[in-house]
């Protein structure tokens, strides 16, 4: 009798134990889940595909894209100004203003008359050569060799004149329509400015026409 009670007890305390070990296994496997979720998400963030988006990743990507989209719109924009300009041109005017925009970028040379480098007169000279026309070097001496052009009557491929840097035409640009003319500034090279900008406006002393229509 004393022995199946001890039998009985012992099963009791043993099924007890196998229950308690089982409970204490289900309790401690979410933890040891969740440390490997979390290990792998960490891994995920670190890892080089999303880099990017860690903040200073972020900022990085944004700038760059920013840069991207601004030079494709600046780009597209000077394209359809071009386009606008030769659209209403033609013959020599059309050659002139087609070569005035060849030349966009190329840095400012005093004396400079090459692609390698232009001053405002030697560029002018030289997108006049390319359609055929000889003209004076200075832009004084183009100045007083053209017919004078009231500003309402200016059309692409007139030159217009500027008092800049000494008293008389120191300073020449190829006008394109709209205002805006072609020109070697010695700040920045062949550009396109306009003529309403205050420095220009408060410069300008006429235009005048070297090539007939």
């Amino acid at each position: 009798m004393r022995f199946s009670l001890a039998a009985g007890l012992f099963s009791v305390l043993l099924a007890a134990s196998t229950t308690s070990m089982a409970l204490a296994q289900d309790s401690v496997t979410p933890s040891t889940q969740s440390t490997a979720v979390a290990a792998a998400a960490v891994a995920e963030v670190q890892s080089p595909d999303v880099a990017m988006w860690s903040p200073g990743g972020a900022s990085a990507a944004v700038t760059a894209d920013t840069a991207q989209v601004a030079g494709a719109a600046k780009s597209h924009n000077l394209s359809k100004f071009a386009s606008r300009i030769l659209a209403r041109t033609a013959g020599v005017a059309k050659g002139l203003t087609r070569d005035a925009l060849r030349f966009l970028g190329v840095p400012y040379v005093f004396g400079g008359t090459s692609t390698g480098g232009f001053d405002c007169s030697g560029y002018v000279q030289h997108v006049f050569a390319m359609v055929g026309l000889h003209i004076p070097r200075t832009a004084d001496a183009q100045y007083y060799a053209g017919s004078r052009v009231a500003k309402a009557e200016m059309a692409p491929g007139d030159l217009v004149f500027f008092q800049t840097y000494e008293p008389g035409p120191s300073h020449v640009g190829i006008y394109l329509g709209n205002g805006r003319f072609a020109h070697a500034s010695s700040s920045h090279g062949v550009m396109v400015s306009s003529l309403s900008d205050s420095y220009w406006s408060a410069r300008y002393i006429g235009a005048k026409r070297l090539a007939s229509r």
